[in-house]
């Protein structure tokens, strides 16, 4: 039964309705908000900070107009001064009028920037405050994209029959919310991958002296703005030798060294597994992976050793909504590349190029680096200048990816708030964005790894000059190759392109040829009976008469320790047999002549 009014009491107010007891609220408190508002919140944010910077630099405007007119105030009165010494204008009316004028003129933009400068400091502080609290509303601890990956490894140790221990380092550093779930994906291919093809069998581990139980590693650990992120396990290894015969079957490039031959794993459908199974085999995994980290500014690698166990490291920003980036010139275009894959800056000299394998290079602390003019990489019309006139060079280092790229202008650093370009447009090449510059501009922001990848497979790029053609004046060649079927090949290739040709058999006689016939270049084999290459090389530029002959080393030693080794001692280009064609053996020539 009801109770009595009276024993009800007055109805409470609808201010005590609305607004409940605040010691019943707690500090950890939490609700639910949809991520879409929350990334238009943050847009807005970026916004804010965007047209504070143009603030900004209207002020900066407004403090060089008060710096003139206090410059002209003072001129004026020196002038007045010089009149009145002189006694010139006994009526000064007119001039007083106008040096008042000047100096109200003054005195009120210097207030006007004093204020303005008072108010755009509290306004850019409030919008950095802001700005960095929604950043933080988006960041959530690196497990959540680990979520799930314990089980997988649990249910696919199960299913194959093998012991495996997970362990998960850094659960606790935090990056956003989107490069976290972007993340998942490519977690779990590569703890697949570890599972199939790196952990053995306990049988096979016992064999090996390992503990019967295998361990996969997943670790996050921060690195300035970036997360470095390692899925590493203890098994196996990567099959180099399959890995080599995969790499046969596709047509691509054979190497012996690692740093080639591992990223090979990346390659579109590339798979060293044998049979297809529910795990591996299907020819997907690592090419999905490269994609999904490309696509997040960041780059993946691999190390491996046999028998020990194998390393993917992945490098991504903490953020993909505002980068730190240094914005070019290149195509009469503004592109922008995040600071955190640029290695370096430096004019471009022309002493520092060099031709290997009919591609130029560029001589840094870091060893020999192609080099790629920026503009041409992305199929935009740039202009020729002669080597050295002008052009920036911008180190990029995009995972295991190194390259010069060469720009037209080094235009600013600076933090943009990055946009995407839409679903339409979202697999443009090369591409990953674009931002808003203060001047009302934009930016193209570049995706460095798909860059890189993209210019080191165009063959022979000219970054400075324009392909050479034929000659119209016959110059003289000497070519020394102690095999007969190579010099002969060198030859033809080389009087075609309008050359002519002398022979020599081994380094004796080619040092003979040159002391007897006006040579132009010398295009040299390593390897050769008695006085080899390098001792040729070596021999020709310690002459004070044929020092300045370019010399050409062709040859099979590809490693870099040769390459390098070939250009101390003064070889101008460096062609290896292994990628030998026509074009690359034309061009080394025509450029060094």
């Amino acid at each position: 039964m009801p109770a009595p009014a009276a024993a009800r009491g007055p109805p409470p107010s609808p201010a005590a309705v609305a607004d409940p007891p605040t010691s019943d609220r707690r500090d950890g408190d939490t609700f639910r908000v949809n991520a879409v508002k929350l990334d238009t919140v943050l847009a807005r944010s970026g916004e804010l900070l965007l047209a504070v910077r143009q603030i900004e630099r209207r002020l900066e405007e407004w403090g060089a107009l008060a710096d003139a007119a206090a410059i002209l105030a003072l001129e004026f009165a020196r002038v007045d001064t010089l009149l009145a010494a002189k006694r010139l204008g006994d009526d000064r009316g007119p001039l007083a009028e106008v040096g008042a004028g000047i100096e109200h003129l003054k005195d009120g933009l210097e207030r006007l920037v004093a204020q303005a400068a008072t108010g755009t400091r509290g306004l850019a502080r409030t919008a950095k405050d802001l700005d960095s609290g929604v950043r933080r509303l988006r960041m959530v601890p690196f497990a959540e994209a680990t979520q799930g990956l314990e089980r997988t490894v649990r249910d696919l140790a199960l299913a194959a029959g093998k012991e495996v221990t997970f362990k998960l380092i850094g659960h606790e550093v935090e990056l956003d919310r989107g490069v976290a779930e972007r993340l998942k994906d490519p977690l779990l291919h590569l703890v697949r991958n570890a599972m199939d093809h790196g952990i053995e069998s306990p049988s096979e581990r016992a064999a090996a002296g390992k503990p019967a139980c295998g361990l996969i590693t997943v670790s996050a650990a921060l690195k300035g703005a970036q997360v470095e992120i390692a899925i590493a396990d203890d098994g196996r290894g990567l099959d180099r030798e399959r890995i080599r015969e995969e790499a046969r079957a596709r047509g691509l490039a054979e190497t012996t060294e690692d740093r080639d031959l591992l990223p090979l794993v990346f390659h579109p459908g590339f798979s060293t597994a044998r049979a297809l199974t529910a795990v591996s085999g299907r020819g997907v995994g690592l090419d999905v992976v490269k994609s999904q980290v490309n696509a997040l500014h960041g780059t993946v690698a691999v190390e491996s050793v046999s028998g020990e166990g194998t390393t993917f490291a992945l490098t991504v920003p903490l953020t993909v909504t505002l980068i730190r980036a240094l914005l070019v010139g290149a195509g009469g275009r503004t592109f922008a590349l995040a600071t955190t894959q640029v290695m370096g800056l430096r004019r471009l000299v022309a002493a520092e190029v060099r031709s290997v394998g009919g591609r130029e290079m560029l001589a840094t602390s870091q060893g020999l680096l192609p080099l790629v003019s920026l503009g041409e990489a992305l199929g935009l019309p740039t202009p020729r200048r002669d080597r050295g006139q002008g052009d920036f060079v911008v180190l990029v280092e995009a995972g295991a990816s190194r390259v010069a790229f060469v720009v037209e202008e080094l235009l600013a650093e600076q933090d943009l708030v990055v946009t995407g370009l839409g679903r339409r447009l979202r697999r443009v090449a090369n591409i990953a964005g674009c931002a808003l510059l203060e001047d009302g501009g934009i930016a193209i922001i570049l995706s460095a790894a798909e860059l890189a990848e993209s210019a080191l497979a165009t063959r022979s790029p000219r970054a400075l000059s324009p392909p050479v053609a034929a000659p119209p004046v016959r110059r003289r060649l000497l070519v020394a190759d102690d095999s007969v079927t190579t010099r002969t090949l060198e030859k033809a290739i080389l009087e075609e392109a309008g050359y002519d040709v002398w022979l020599a058999a081994d380094g004796h006689q080619a040092w003979r040829i040159l002391q007897e016939e006006p040579i132009d270049l010398l295009v040299a084999d390593v390897e050769m009976p008695g006085m080899d290459g390098f001792t040729l090389t070596e021999s020709l530029r310690r002459s004070p008469t044929l020092g300045r002959i370019p010399v050409v080393l062709v040859t099979s030693l590809s490693s870099d320790r040769d390459r390098a080794r070939g250009l101390e001692v003064g070889a101008d280009a460096y062609v290896v047999k292994s990628g030998f064609d026509r074009t690359g053996l034309v061009e080394a020539v025509g450029q060094l002549l």
